[in-house]
């Protein structure tokens, strides 16, 4: 067995830049779907929009019935499409503000703030899920008038949207008028889609949809990913700019109609259809001290390769400002000490528990998560610096794992591949120039237990301690094709995973690296490798 020298640790967990900061923000609104099995949605929070003829492009009924719309009593707020023995599709729509709404339980609307919601998605031809807004002046002004910002819109299988997500906006374009109402450009809008990392699909687990929102600018983000930033300069010459308004939040999934660009379901489309949402969560921008911590919303991701996903016993990076004085970063560990849960005044509590430290800095604190956090739908975390406490920004634990990779190349989403110099390995500075056959390792994040207990802070023994079933739990394939994995578990004197395996004969030689999944009780981690050598 190879194992990792600690420079190298340092320098994957906690010397890597983060890609997103952002100002302190205060929460103001929420959801969190934490209701009882079959409860319908808080009326307090959302109205329903039922009926049909929501448009040209499709051709579901929405109904309000809790067999329709209703928490499913793990967290989540389910929308449920059907198709009825006729060929009908039935769905809901709910929204928070109450313009035209067939419930009027609540209005509410807001101007400018971080709008994110954590969802899973539906997915096939004519499946069209979205989280929205509209303008709340849209009974007056109408369509596209009032304005229309499409934080997550997917179009199924149109355009191969099982990795996209797209961004838009919609507005009065050239020679709009209210007798003639016409979108910019006209009928399509403006925006960007983004694709997924890693060969993640919209559909196989949760992403964060997100917008910063303010005066003259909408800027768009999947699990903290900026891809889009729109202004007036992003308008057609004579369209106008209507986002200085109060828009309200609706959820939906519509069904295409015949006529639509994305088409109508057809045999390959099984039903029901889910669209599973975690939370939605609106924040705005507040004024805080400089000494005062603020957490990103958002902003706990997994170290190892920046997205969401983190368990217990796994590393986590958190982004925000005023997290520290300056940088610090815990010195190498001497035989039988742990990794601190204070530095420079700096903690880090997870579900009360204070988290072993690993790098602090004014931007970015990495910490492991206790081995005693019970898996749950919005553990709180908290930093505290010099006894003054950041609000609680709550993430959801979804697992005892979250198999991840650390990076070589962040930007391309490859995992750091070692081995023997005579495989192609020079140092641990470099990626493996790989090749079928070979033996290499992957330094991993979030395999979760053992089947001897780890401690927090503490690394592991040096002798080999295993994920309960061994290398036969960890399922590894690379391009479509599987590993063989030799041995799968903790890193001998580290506080991470390690997984070592043989490289597969069957892989693309074309592109310079390959998709690869680990999945490991039943949850699957997505990332890349470098592709082997060509031979002659």
């Amino acid at each position: 067995m190879r194992y990792l020298p600690v420079a190298l640790l340092f320098l994957l967990t906690g010397a890597i830049a983060p890609a997103q900061t952002t100002s302190a923000w205060q929460p103001v609104w929420s959801d969190e779907f934490n209701g009882a099995a079959g409860a319908p949605a808080d009326p307090t929070k959302w109205n329903y929009d039922t009926g049909t003829g929501w448009g040209q492009f499709e051709i579901e009924t929405n109904s309000s019935s809790t067999s329709t719309v209703f928490q499913d009593g793990a967290g989540n707020l389910v929308i449920r499409v059907t198709k009825g023995p006729d060929g009908t599709f039935t769905s809901g729509r709910l929204q928070t503000g109450s313009p035209g709404s067939s419930s009027q339980t609540t209005d509410r609307s807001w101007q400018y703030g971080l709008i994110e919601a954590r969802i899973k998605l539906p997915f096939g031809k004519g499946v069209w899920p979205a989280f929205w807004m509209l303008g709340e002046n849209v009974m007056t002004v109408g369509w596209p008038g009032s304005g229309e910002v499409d934080i997550m819109e997917n179009f199924g299988t149109y355009d191969n949207n099982a990795t996209v997500n797209n961004g838009t906006i919609h507005g009065p374009g050239p020679g709009n008028s209210l007798t003639t109402p016409v979108d910019y450009p006209p009928y399509g809008g403006v925006g960007a889609s983004i694709t997924l990392p890693f060969g993640e699909t919209v559909y196989d687990d949760y992403h964060v949809y997100s917008i910063v929102w303010a005066q003259d600018s909408i800027e768009f983000f999947v699990d903290g990913a900026s891809y889009e930033t729109l202004t007036p300069a992003s308008l057609p010459a004579g369209s106008q700019w209507v986002f200085n308004n109060p828009f309200y939040l609706i959820l939906c999934v519509a069904i295409g109609a015949p006529n639509a660009f994305l088409g109508t379901p057809d045999a390959s489309v099984t039903f029901p259809q889910d669209l599973l949402v975690d939370y939605v969560r609106v924040y705005q921008p507040t004024t805080v001290s400089a000494a005062t911590p603020a957490i990103a919303p958002a902003g706990i991701v997994n170290a190892a390769s920046y997205l969401g996903a983190i368990s217990p016993g796994s590393l986590a990076t958190l982004f925000g400002n005023n997290l520290a004085d300056a940088e610090h970063i815990v010195p190498p560990l001497g035989a039988g000490q742990s990794f601190p849960a204070q530095v420079a005044g700096v903690t880090v509590s997870v579900n009360g528990v204070n988290a072993p430290l690993i790098y602090v800095s004014p931007a970015q604190i990495n910490f492991q998560v206790p081995w005693e956090t019970a898996p749950a739908l919005a553990v709180p975390v908290q930093v505290t610096w010099n006894s003054t406490p950041s609000s609680i920004e709550r993430v959801t634990i979804a697992s005892i794992s979250s198999p991840s990779f650390f990076m070589s190349d962040f930007t391309s989403g490859v995992a750091w591949v070692t081995g023997n110099p005579a495989d192609g390995c020079p140092t641990y500075s470099s990626e493996c120039a790989v090749k079928a056959g070979a033996t290499y390792q992957l330094w991993a994040n979030g395999l979760g237990p053992m089947t001897s207990p780890l401690q927090d802070g503490l690394p592991a023994p040096l002798a080999e301690l295993q994920v309960p079933g061994g290398p036969s739990s960890c399922v590894l394939t690379i391009d479509g094709q599987p590993a063989t994995v030799l041995y799968c578990g903790a890193a001998p004197g580290e506080i991470i995973g390690q997984v070592n395996f043989t490289y597969p004969s069957g892989v693309s030689t074309v592109a310079p690296y390959v998709n690869a999944t680990l999945a490991i009780n039943g949850v699957t981690g997505h990332f890349r490798v470098p592709a082997p050598v060509a031979t002659p």
